[in-house]
């Protein structure tokens, strides 16, 4: 690990014997029909830009902001909308000063973070200054070095292309310009953040417009990049996912092999030399962080105007799945369930959710039962799914070591040879925001479940818990858990 990080063993618990039940498709596939819920829960209105999920008001109940709409969840059965607040554009969340209330980063504004006072109001806490970029399609919350305190990767667009900028929390309620784009800049869109080599970090994916290629910045410990993504990228693709427009990424662990993968969410023209949609294979320490080419029989259609993907596990069979909007009149939006293998399943018109052409997708369970629901095109998609098993985990750092929010913390479940892994991450696709809760599928696994917490930091946790139920686990101290339709 670079810098001689490790990491260390914080906690311990005596695990009880697991019988490990056998995951969802041996009993063959659970059809899942989605319900068009948006009028029927106040969302009347609702638009369709990109939109992030966070609990603002810290009562269990996930709310939504969208394209400078805040709207508050109201214990999962409506939603009212929150007027006159000094906020716009499109934003996403994150607790910059770690007060245990999620502040808001409008990054379609330019320069504007949000203090939230006290779930009800907010405030300009500070405006960001000497921003390198006139046009912005993305940001990302990120502790880039280490310090427990949320930083800002900001994306430069065109008009001509502009340079991204990186500021830094000074822990004093503002931030400093501490790096932009070398060199010539370039076309970014949707900005991802994950520690995919494991070394305890933050690494940032730009996913990059125009055929310019992606990059995939490395990050020393330190809060300071190299981009390597033509290094661990496939021969002769010109690193990963070169030679597309790519508008949004998602980072996930599609195999189960405990490895967080890649999807590049590429526009693409009809000349072959433009990429498709790429899947790419984290290989892992043994491949040195290498990643492999999977696109090639995943079963993903082609269509031109592909935008922002999100995923995340609607059948609770314990593997992500993918939904991918389209932004085209002749194209559509798609559900795509993930059958294991790197092979995917176009389920969209069977699970009732052709959504209309938007840049909005996202998965948030908002009404607490363990599913998740789909929102994208200003609609809301109900989850009608049952009789599989399910875990939430939602962590909290400790302000000082690890940012409150727990912003770059992994966790894994252990299930038979498969390892599900999920990250707490602060954007996805182009600029959309799934809730910091991580949500598990758990198949028809019915007993205890052994989680392994990887923190910030570099801490490790060990600990059991019941299924079917949401579990908080604060950094350095102990756990509650709810079950049911209760905590979140």
């Amino acid at each position: 690990m670079r810098d001689g990080k490790q990491h260390r063993s914080t906690e311990s618990l005596p695990i009880a014997a697991i019988v490990l039940a056998v995951m969802s498709c041996a009993a063959g596939e659970t059809a899942v029909r989605f319900e068009d819920v948006t009028e029927a829960v106040g969302l009347a209105g609702l638009g369709r830009g990109q939109a992030a999920w966070g609990d603002v008001n810290n009562d269990g109940w996930v709310d939504l902001y969208a394209g400078g709409q805040l709207w508050q969840n109201q214990g999962g059965k409506r939603f009212s909308r929150v007027h006159g607040l000094p906020l716009g554009g499109v934003g996403l969340w994150g607790d910059f000063d770690n007060d245990g209330l999620r502040d808001l980063y409008c990054w379609s504004g330019l320069g504007r973070v949000h203090r939230n006072v006290d779930g009800k109001r907010f405030a300009e806490a500070v405006r960001l200054h000497a921003m390198p970029m006139k046009v912005s399609r993305g940001a990302v919350w990120a502790d880039v070095d280490g310090d427990g305190l949320l930083d800002l990767y900001i994306g430069g667009y065109e008009g001509p292309y502009q340079p991204d900028a990186l500021y830094r929390n000074d822990g004093k309620g503002g931030f400093k310009l501490v790096f932009k784009t070398p060199g010539s800049p370039k076309p970014a869109r949707g900005i991802t953040a994950a520690d995919y080599d494991e070394d305890g970090d933050l690494d940032i994916y730009v996913s990059h417009y125009r055929l310019v290629p992606n990059s995939l910045l490395q990050n020393d410990g330190k809060g300071r990049f190299a981009d390597v993504a033509a290094r661990v990228g496939v021969a002769g693709d010109g690193g990963l996912g070169a030679w597309g427009h790519t508008i949004g990424s998602a980072w996930g662990d599609l195999d189960n092999d405990g490895h967080l993968d890649l999807f590049a969410g590429n526009f693409s023209h009809r000349p072959a030399y433009q990429d498709r949609p790429k899947f790419y294979r984290n290989l892992g320490p043994k491949a040195g962080w290498r990643f492999e080419d999977k696109s090639k029989g995943a079963g993903l259609a082609w269509q031109e105007s592909f935008a922002s993907p999100a995923l995340g596990d609607f059948d609770n069979d314990g593997r992500l799945d993918l939904f991918f909007s389209t932004v085209y009149p002749r194209d559509h939006c798609v559900l795509y369930r993930n059958t294991g293998n790197w092979k995917f399943t176009n389920v969209t018109k069977a699970a009732g959710v052709a959504g209309r052409l938007t840049y909005q997708a996202t998965w948030a369970d908002v009404d607490n039962d363990g599913d998740l629901d789909l929102l994208t095109g200003g609609r809301l998609f109900r989850n009608g799914l049952s009789g599989r098993h399910w875990l939430k985990v939602r962590l909290v750092g400790d302000s000082r070591r690890v940012n409150r929010d727990a912003v770059g913390a992994q966790v894994r479940i252990t299930l038979g040879k498969q390892t599900l892994t999920r990250q707490v991450e602060s954007a996805t696709g182009e600029g959309n925001q799934n809730p910091a809760t991580m949500h598990f599928g758990l198949g028809a696994h019915a007993g205890t479940v052994t989680m392994t917490i990887r923190w910030p930091d570099g801490t490790e946790q060990k600990l059991a818990t019941g299924v079917d139920r949401t579990v908080l686990i604060r950094h350095g101290a102990g756990t509650g858990a709810k079950g049911g339709k209760t905590g979140h």
